[in-house]
């Protein structure tokens, strides 16, 4: 039985495998081919837009600053392909969503999965659509 104790929630998170902490970055999916499927576990090639954060909400009026290096939040609704995912700390890198370093090298931002949809799913992988379909209420392409 899973404890209801937060402490010992956030402890069990913590010290979970790799493997349970991968399947736990999921994100809401908007792909209208799969209108039935609620949520997906977040891959490299979903395409995912951010909603949420310093690049999900602009800034309404443009003297404002951003939280990261002072400066403009105008990234709003960025919408590209997941680059990179990193399951130990649970967030994912997305394609253009970089700032520079001290040494002038560009480093991608982590963005954690609950600020983002994805809004165009993978097709690669023949197995990981065969289960979105069942999931999806049957085979109707």
């Amino acid at each position: 039985m899973v404890s209801k104790s937060p402490n010992k929630q956030r402890k069990a998170a913590a010290n979970a495998s790799l493997h349970n902490k991968r399947k736990r970055l999921r994100a809401r999916c908007l792909d209208p081919v799969y209108s039935g499927v609620r949520n997906v576990t977040v891959r490299v090639g979903d395409e995912v837009e951010v909603r949420r954060g310093d690049f999900g909400h602009p800034n309404s009026q443009k003297g404002e600053k951003g939280k990261r290096h002072g400066e403009a939040r105008g990234k709003s609704g960025l919408r590209a392909k997941v680059a990179g995912i990193d399951s130990k700390t649970g967030s994912i890198f997305i394609e253009g969503l970089v700032h520079s370093k001290a040494d002038g090298k560009d480093e991608g931002i982590p963005v954690h999965c609950s600020n983002v949809v994805v809004v165009k799913i993978d097709d690669s992988d023949p197995i990981r659509l065969k289960k979105l379909q069942s999931r999806n209420g049957g085979d109707n392409e």
